[in-house]
């Protein structure tokens, strides 16, 4: 996590920084790893753990799995866990919206909130917990489906310099992760992120994907990272794009 954070210039010195917690192990790995780095490193910032309810706090069971993780996170860190309640799962359930754009329309209520939340607490910086897994299958879904060549960025500038995005995790991969979580002495309450889409379809792109890469990595060595490592040394020039004249109408016709 380090060397993603020097390599991308993700964190300077009193930086305030909003830490999206999902409950899932990703994103609290992330807040417990940028804890204890702060042990360790000769700079100080600050963190804000900050969680999306899709349920909008009407939901009982997930009300209480909720107040555990915070408990959690207060006794690991001393940090409070603000919690947004937003009625996420009740309108992309109701039937009125597109099945194909509900995972884009969650992801964007829930990072709309959370970059509330930050300017409201003078933070510019937002930090997930997306990781080389992540990087990868966005990276595959966009080549595969979108019909273009864009990743998933480590660090993003959003606003005019105003906010940024960052995935100190962007170096990690899932199996690395899990082990971070389940070797620890004590217990974390995680638990699965709440779905909108897994309610309303079954043909989700996302898995598909990882399972093709999962496939894939036992016959491909260093399958991950050499796909991460593509986008950061393209070679314009053998690109489909050289010579060709943007303003035909062909632009978009499939081959």
């Amino acid at each position: 996590m380090g060397l993603s954070i020097n390599d991308y210039d993700m964190i300077q010195p009193f930086d305030k920084i909003v830490v999206g917690v999902s409950g899932g192990l990703d994103s609290v790995a992330l807040l417990l790893l940028l804890h204890k780095r702060l042990k360790r490193i000769p700079i100080h910032y600050d963190l804000f753990p900050a969680f999306v309810d899709n349920w909008n706090g009407e939901n009982i069971e997930h009300n209480e799995r909720i107040k555990h993780l915070s408990l959690f996170i207060q006794q690991e860190t001393g940090l409070n866990l603000h919690v947004i309640q937003i009625p996420t799962i009740r309108s992309l359930t109701s039937g009125k919206g597109k099945k194909r754009d509900t995972c884009f329309l969650c992801a964007q209520k829930r990072r709309k909130e959370l970059i509330k939340y930050a300017f409201d607490q003078n933070c510019k910086k937002l930090a997930l917990g997306h990781h080389l897994d992540d990087i990868t299958e966005t990276t595959l879904m966009n080549l595969l489906y979108k019909r273009e060549l864009s990743s998933m960025l480590p660090r993003l500038t959003l606003f005019n310099g105003k906010m940024e995005i960052i995935r100190p995790l962007a170096y990690l991969q899932k199996f690395q992760i899990e082990n971070f979580i389940y070797e620890r002495n004590e217990p974390v309450p995680i638990f699965g992120e709440v779905c909108p889409s897994k309610m309303v379809r079954k043909d989700l792109r996302r898995l598909k994907v990882r399972e093709l890469l999962e496939e894939l990595s036992h016959k491909v060595p260093n399958l991950k990272n050499n796909i991460f490592a593509a986008f950061r040394n393209p070679h314009p020039d053998y690109l489909l794009n050289q010579n060709f004249n943007p303003k035909t109408s062909s632009l978009f016709r499939r081959p």
